[in-house]
């Protein structure tokens, strides 16, 4: 998931939603993408636990040891990526295109492991099991939420549109779609299985 953050935002066309809040902050304050996305997550953990009260599984405030991990590698993926500079439209296209499916294959293994997932994911599913959606449907209107909010954080630190570009919508589309294709995908055979043999 580092990766894919990572090279969405060496695009040049705007990062991940779900880096759109923390890439603009880190814009405008000294401090790094991985270290606001670590903040991110810990909000979205307090969010869970007012949505879920007294059902907030105990063992899922692990997420808070999962979210600087994420933010790390975030930093990481930056780090091992500033040699890449595209200049043509179609090689930063291809950037997001590619990033997205790292994504969405980070956040396809974590749902599909059935562990304990990074706050941002979690807090996805949190609100599809609660609103009885499918969780790409609701992760593709969640990323569309922090885009806007990244948007009216640029809009308050800049005066205009930094940090957010087309990639950015196209990233809110592909990420949720990816998903969708992966886990239809990759593992379709494993649901099938588990419908012929419950036991299993």
């Amino acid at each position: 998931m580092g990766i894919g953050i990572a090279l969405t935002t060496r695009s040049e066309l705007g990062t991940s939603p779900i880096s759109s809040v923390p890439y603009v902050l880190s814009l405008s304050l000294p401090l790094s993408i991985g270290t606001f996305t670590f903040l991110l997550l810990a909000f979205f953990v307090l969010v869970q636990k007012v949505i879920l009260g007294s059902t907030f599984p105990p063992l899922h405030y692990l997420q808070l040891l999962i979210a600087p991990l994420l933010g790390l590698f975030i930093d990481f993926g930056m780090f091992i990526t500033a040699f890449i500079h595209p200049s043509f439209y179609l090689e930063k296209l291809s950037l997001v295109i590619i990033g997205c499916l790292f994504l969405a294959l980070g956040v396809t293994l974590q749902i599909e492991a059935k562990t304990i997932m990074n706050a941002g994911e979690a807090i996805v599913k949190v609100l599809a099991d609660r609103l009885n959606k499918p969780f790409s449907s609701v992760k593709v209107s969640f990323d569309w939420g922090l885009v806007g909010v990244g948007i009216l954080l640029s809009f308050i630190s800049f005066g205009g549109l930094v940090g957010i570009r087309e990639g950015t919508i196209l990233s809110a589309f592909l990420v949720g779609f990816f998903i969708k294709l992966l886990r239809k995908g990759l593992f379709a055979g494993k649901s099938r299985k588990k419908a012929t043999n419950p036991s299993n």
